[in-house]
């Protein structure tokens, strides 16, 4: 297959995600299997307007900011190279391909959409304009067949109007590495706990800081990494000198795989705070090192994380219960060891080999459409 993917990051990209994480495991896997992958983008500062990553040819345009119309602008040129498949990953805002594209079918593909958290996590004026941006998907993709990354995201759309039989659910697999590192490297002699992800407001990491500052006087050498990089870095850095933490908290910036690993392995216990998530890569690579996560229970991450078995589920925003569970695994052994056993047996269950393939005939089907 000729495979033209449209989506805001590239691999690249200095704040590429879990969905730029997603999309790489799977282009590998389709330009090993013979399929030619391209991939439309937005630019950045030093970036090539062309270039070739894991055998796909990214084609880069203006910032991320601007992406979105730009891409409508452009894709009737694409329209017209005979791909057999043309793949939007709306991670943002749309692009609204189909009101340009003529001849080349069009899939979709969301890990989840903001709604109304999009005021949590942006100014007023650009997250209305998000909000907004929103609001048409259903009708203006209505022929379009849809991959989610969840069945929480999968009902987002169905309560936006899409067809559920439009809808295919198709898990994110976890790293390998992770599940059979070379070395297994033993647990911290101190109460620990880890945040990995990008340190954007909607992440909710200040939860994670005022749960520290109520567990400290309980847990007096508890020490919390916060691995990740992102906007709201600065803001984060200034609540932990406002609650006090500063000796318990350590921000380390991106890590090498080796040091993400040892983390991850080394932790009691991992913490996911978001309003809303796609699924929750952080919490499959901790369970494949056999650390439990405590999550919210919001959208991805009630589906990722099972309650009771593989973690534990608090309500959103709700610094007291999130303290409150923290200190419940933190001191009992048995329960950490038991939750850290069911999660990297759960995650097991999940492959990025089975991703592509399912994602692949996905597209394989897609292709069959007519715009």
């Amino acid at each position: 297959m000729r495979i033209l993917l449209v989506n805001h990051r590239d691999f690249h990209h200095p704040r590429a995600g879990g969905l730029e994480e997603l999309v790489v495991q799977a282009c590998r896997r389709w330009v090993a299997w013979g399929h030619q992958v391209d991939l439309l983008c937005a630019g950045f500062h030093g970036a090539t307007r062309e270039e070739t990553i894991e055998g796909v040819r990214c084609i880069r345009g203006p910032n991320e900011y601007l992406f979105n119309w730009w891409a409508l602008g452009k894709i009737r040129e694409f329209d017209k190279k005979r791909y057999d498949i043309i793949v939007e990953f709306i991670s943002k805002v749309p692009c609204f391909l189909p009101w340009r594209i003529k001849s080349t079918p069009l899939a979709v593909m969301i890990p989840h959409l903001f709604g109304k958290t999009a005021f949590t996590e942006l100014p007023w004026p650009m997250a209305a304009y998000a909000y907004a941006l929103e609001q048409p998907i259903p009708q203006v993709y209505h022929r379009c067949p849809f991959w989610a990354l969840s069945n929480t995201t999968a009902a987002d759309l169905v309560a936006r109007n899409v067809p559920r039989n439009q809808i295919e659910v198709i898990y994110p697999g976890v790293d390998e590495g992770l599940l059979h590192p070379t070395a297994r490297a033993g647990k911290t002699s101190f109460p620990s706990i880890l945040y990995i992800g990008r340190l954007k407001k909607y992440k909710r990491v200040d939860l994670i800081i005022a749960a520290t500052a109520k567990l400290l006087p309980r847990f007096p050498d508890l020490h919390v990494y916060i691995v990740g990089k992102g906007d709201y870095e600065p803001e984060l850095r200034r609540q932990v000198a406002a609650h006090g933490v500063e000796k318990a908290v350590e921000f380390t910036g991106f890590v090498s795989a080796e040091r993400r690993r040892e983390l991850l392995q080394a932790v009691w216990v991992g913490v996911q705070a978001s309003t809303i998530e796609g699924w929750g890569l952080g919490v499959f690579e901790a369970g494949a090192c056999g650390t439990p996560t405590i999550a919210t229970n919001v959208p991805g991450l009630s589906e990722s994380v099972r309650d009771g078995e593989t973690g534990i589920l608090v309500p959103s925003g709700d610094a007291d219960a999130l303290a409150a569970q923290i200190a419940k695994v933190l001191s009992d052994r048995a329960l950490r060891e038991k939750l850290g056993a069911t999660a990297r047996e759960w995650v097991t269950r999940f492959s990025w080999e089975e991703m592509a393939r399912k994602s692949l005939k996905f597209l394989e089907v897609a292709a069959e459409q007519r715009p």
